[in-house]
C-alpha cells in the first residue's frame, strides 16, 4: 500500500503533527441513480451497474489490493420530511450472506425502512 508522507499536517485541535502518513481514498465516486445512471466525478471507478431500485454496483478501474476496506456511501437528496435513510452495504447484515465488496467493485443499497430508492446524489469512498 502506497502512503503520502506529509512533513506538517495540522491536527483537529489547531496543533501541527509531524511526518504523518495519510491514507487517501483508492476509489470514490460522486453519481445519480435516478433514471439512466451517471458518474458525475470520480477516481478508479469505471461505471455504476444499476441493479434494481437503489441497488448499484460500483466498479473499480484498477483493481484494490484487498477486499478488506472501509466504504463511506451517502446520499442526500431524499425527499421526504422525517424518513430514516439507510445507505449500507448490500449482503452484509446476515452471517449467511456473502458479502458483496471485492477488489473489482462494491454493492450499495438504499432503502427507507424496507422500501428501496433511488436518488439523485449518492456518495462512495473506499479507504484500505
Amino acid at each position: 500500500m502506497s502512503t503520502i508522507r506529509a512533513n506538517v499536517v495540522q491536527n483537529a485541535s489547531g496543533g501541527a503533527t509531524t511526518l504523518t502518513d495519510l491514507y487517501p481514498a483508492r476509489a470514490w465516486v460522486n453519481f445519480n441513480g435516478i433514471g439512466t445512471v451517471f458518474i458525475r466525478n470520480d477516481g478508479n471507478v469505471s461505471s455504476i451497474t444499476d441493479i434494481g431500485t437503489g441497488r448499484f454496483n460500483v466498479n473499480f478501474s484498477s483493481s484494490l489490493t484487498s477486499a478488506d476496506y472501509a466504504l463511506s456511501y451517502d446520499i442526500n437528496s431524499y425527499e421526504t420530511n422525517n424518513a430514516t435513510v439507510n445507505s449500507t452495504l448490500e449482503g452484509s447484515s446476515a452471517a449467511s450472506v456473502v458479502s458483496l465488496m471485492t477488489t473489482s467493485a462494491v454493492r450499495v443499497n438504499q432503502a427507507v425502512g424496507t422500501a428501496n430508492f433511488d436518488s439523485t446524489r449518492n456518495f462512495v469512498s473506499i479507504v484500505l
